[in-house]
């Protein structure tokens, strides 16, 4: 017994006739007739009377119409999560994101934005903070994906790499060291300088090339977001000294960059815990950040 044999007795039950049947399931009136003397004989009991062409249910028919009606409405709300499930569109789906403050209020809007397009029902949470949260975020299952600096700090991440990027010098306009088209460690000697936090990777590296290079250097800021960076340097607090990819989205006619020499560039990208797989709706997110991250790259090129 299938479920196509199911699904065929309970249609000629509806209509009354093979013929009727083969019409409203899309079959030949054959295919109807076999599958149904293949489940009578299953059941070793006839559940129609052929009279004239008409199928007449006989009592065993009826003691099996309301359990195969059951089974069909069964079905039809199965087929119905399997759409769901396959287009994104089930009503209850979530995808928790965590991101650097100063990209979830650049970068990751116009992503949502075109996400939602195609998956007007999939909630979005998104978090927010430095990459070490973010990690320990996505390790307790707060969020499913996060964007940091690659590698992880610590295993047990799957990680997809997006972005490569280098580091900028952010200084008000008119600022003496405008005119260079580059910047070295030496150029920060008796300047006051903005970092990102301590607890930041690429804070520690940079500091250490400051100590070698430049051991009377002052930091006169620490900030937690790129986007504090800049705008205080748009004040004349000081040079930000922060990573391209997102100084990028921070440009105005308050502020010059330049490029930080020399370049060391660093990956950035998507993780996620190696021991759960991702739901369809998270793969499609990663997905979209590919398609911008390749388009990006090819605008930049």
């Amino acid at each position: 017994m299938n479920f196509k044999q199911l699904e065929i007795f309970k249609t000629i039950m509806d209509t009354g006739s093979t013929i009727s049947a083969a019409s409203q399931l899309g079959l030949s009136q054959s295919a109807i007739s076999r599958q149904l003397a293949a489940l009578e004989e299953e059941i070793g009991r006839e559940l129609f009377l052929r009279e004239k062409g008409r199928l007449k249910p006989k009592p065993e028919a009826f003691l099996l119409a309301g359990e195969v009606e059951e089974v069909s409405q069964s079905m039809a709300k199965l087929r119905t999560k399997i759409g769901d499930i396959r287009t994104g569109a089930f009503g209850d789906a979530l995808i928790r994101v965590a991101f650097p403050h100063s990209l979830a209020t650049t970068m990751l809007p116009p992503l949502v934005a075109r996400f939602k397009v195609d998956h007007p029902r999939v909630t979005i949470e998104i978090l927010s903070g430095p990459y070490a949260a973010i990690e320990g975020m996505v390790r307790g299952r707060a969020a499913d994906l996060g964007f940091v600096r690659l590698p992880p700090e610590e295993p047990g991440f799957n990680a997809v790499s997006l972005y490569s990027s280098g580091t900028t010098c952010v200084m008000p306009v008119g600022h003496s060291l405008a005119a260079k088209e580059t910047i070295d460690v030496n150029d920060l000697a008796r300047n006051d300088l903005i970092l990102l936090g301590r607890q930041r990777i690429n804070r520690n590296e940079l500091e250490h090339e400051l100590r070698r290079m430049v051991p009377s250097y002052r930091c006169s800021l620490e900030v937690h977001s790129v986007e504090t960076a800049c705008v205080c340097a748009s004040q004349g607090l000081g040079i930000a000294i922060v990573p391209t990819l997102i100084a990028s989205f921070f440009q105005s006619d308050r502020l010059i960059m330049r490029p930080f020499h020399p370049a060391k560039p660093a990956d950035y990208g998507l993780i996620s815990r190696t021991d759960a797989a991702l739901s369809w709706s998270c793969e499609a997110f990663v997905e979209l950040m590919r398609q911008e991250s390749r388009r990006a790259k090819a605008d930049y090129l």
